[in-house]
């Protein structure tokens, strides 16, 4: 999942919050992933403030807490955070991972075979169940 759209300025990057559109796109987006029934195990976002309001946003939606996972800053390229989902997988079922572009959308496409483009607050469902060819479950991209 792609944060949330943020204000585009404040004193650092790392502190843009989300504007209220970008609240209402990932309590959609949430609301969404609920009623499909996904019900995460984990849910991990990174320590910059759109994306840990975003997380915040989807655990109180679908009931599982947020946690910060530092790596997920936007630093790991697309095939570290897809090394990283991985090792994610192997402790649960079901995982959500908040991040940034562009390497969350890089990531999807991977995983597609095709660029996915994520928009501020979309995001992309995947079963990995055979890791060598994951199928695109759901998603939401705009």
């Amino acid at each position: 999942m792609r944060h949330g759209k943020a204000e585009p300025y404040a004193q650092t990057d790392t502190q843009r919050p989300l504007t209220p559109e970008g609240r209402q796109k990932i309590a959609a987006a949430a609301q969404a992933l609920k009623k499909a029934g996904y019900q995460p195990d984990l849910l991990l976002c990174s320590p910059l403030l759109r994306a840990r309001q975003s997380a915040q946003i989807a655990s109180e939606i679908l009931g599982v807490p947020a946690q910060t996972e530092a790596l997920l800053d936007g630093r790991l390229s697309a095939h570290g955070l897809l090394d990283f989902a991985q090792k994610q997988l192997e402790k649960a079922d079901c995982v959500i991972l908040v991040g940034h572009n562009p390497n969350v959308s890089l990531a999807s496409g991977i995983l597609q075979q095709e660029y996915i483009s994520l928009s501020a607050g979309g995001y992309a469902v995947f079963d990995w169940t055979d890791a060598k060819q994951p199928k695109l479950l759901l998603g939401r991209y705009k």
